[in-house]
């Protein structure tokens, strides 16, 4: 996962909210392209 090493670091302390929305931005990408393979692995299956 590309956003565990951010997680790893310790949040900012200056302008914490930006740096939470980007993380959560980067894992809600990646949740949607997992998503999107596994309708394209399994086009028949119904989520």
């Amino acid at each position: 996962c590309k956003v565990a090493d951010k997680a790893r670091t310790y949040p900012p302390t200056r302008n914490r909210p930006a740096w939470f929305a980007a993380v959560f931005r980067e894992k809600l990408l990646e949740a949607r392209a997992e998503i999107l393979a596994l309708k394209k692995k399994y086009p028949f299956n119904r989520f």
